[in-house]
């Protein structure tokens, strides 16, 4: 199924322990998601064929190693063998690492879309847009994620996101880079955004939950003929102001985000978005 029609963006990312329990979970997140990553390396057991049979919206399937820091310690040849067995039961996509792409581009026999993904757990690349270019051609759909030390590491993902002429994974990871998985759906390019089952069930830092995906922001109804709104902010009430803005605007129609930064940066911060994009409304928020 080609997510880009779907219209909703929104993905949960799971991890369940065993396949009843996964099933159960789909069936509760159905109505408020477009896709769903079943993270296969973080459950103790699970059948494949009745996952993708018995889930009632398209899956993506990953199969996370170690040195991704994934939850999957077995050998490569077998966690290969996963993966082609979800290729071949026809789930939307299976989430390959970048580095194993090489190993599936000969699969053949399946609709199922091939993600390539890297991570960096420790940085952010500036050169974002430069990886995706260098793997667009090799997949479906390309996922770049890195991690936010700060507000400006979030500008490499904008750019991405901006660039992108093909299906695109863009976030970055930790509470500095939580407003990009808010924002990601307003970008024509943009596959989906990933939100957690629940608080505690978070897959990865930054991660903020479906039901606040839907209930807070609307991002079921958010493309990209939505007005976005960024608000630099510096304090918690700032933050909760721009909270308050959301919620009086018409859900799919406007999306407010906070990007919270120090107040000597926000300036300059503010410049830096709008200098990215430029169809956005970059507001620094008045001090109380």
């Amino acid at each position: 199924m080609d997510a880009l029609a779907t219209g909703n963006r929104v993905a949960a990312s799971l991890a369940s322990p065993d396949t009843d329990s996964c099933l159960r979970d789909l069936a509760r997140l159905a109505p408020r998601i477009g896709l769903a990553e079943i993270r296969l390396d973080l459950m103790r057991t699970f059948d494949i064929e009745k996952l993708v049979t018995g889930s009632q919206v398209p899956l993506i399937l990953t199969c996370r190693p170690e040195r991704e820091r994934g939850g999957y310690a077995g050998p490569e040849r077998e966690r290969l063998a996963i993966l082609r067995a979800a290729y071949e039961c026809g789930c939307a996509y299976v989430d390959v690492e970048a580095d194993s792409l090489d190993s599936v581009s000969g699969w053949r026999g399946s609709a199922t879309g091939i993600i390539a993904s890297q991570h960096w757990f420790d940085r952010m690349p500036a050169d974002l847009v430069d990886q995706y270019l260098n793997l667009r051609d090799r997949c479906a759909a390309v996922k770049l994620v890195g991690t936010a030390q700060s507000a400006a590491d979030v500008l490499p993902v904008l750019k991405l996101l901006r660039d992108a002429t093909t299906p695109v994974i863009g976030m970055a990871m930790g509470r500095a880079g939580t407003c990009t998985r808010i924002i990601a759906p307003a970008f024509r390019h943009s596959l989906l955004t990933y939100g957690s089952t629940t608080t505690a069930g978070q897959t990865a830092p930054g991660q903020i939950t479906v039901d606040e995906m839907v209930d807070r922001y609307a991002l079921h109804l958010v493309g990209a003929e939505t007005k976005v709104y960024i608000h630099i902010t510096s304090t918690d009430h700032q933050y909760q102001e721009v909270l308050r803005v959301q919620q009086k605007a018409v859900p799919g129609a406007e999306l407010h985000v906070s990007l919270g930064t120090t107040d000597a940066d926000g300036p300059v911060l503010a410049g830096l978005v709008a200098e990215v994009l430029p169809d956005a409304s970059v507001v620094t928020a008045a001090r109380v």
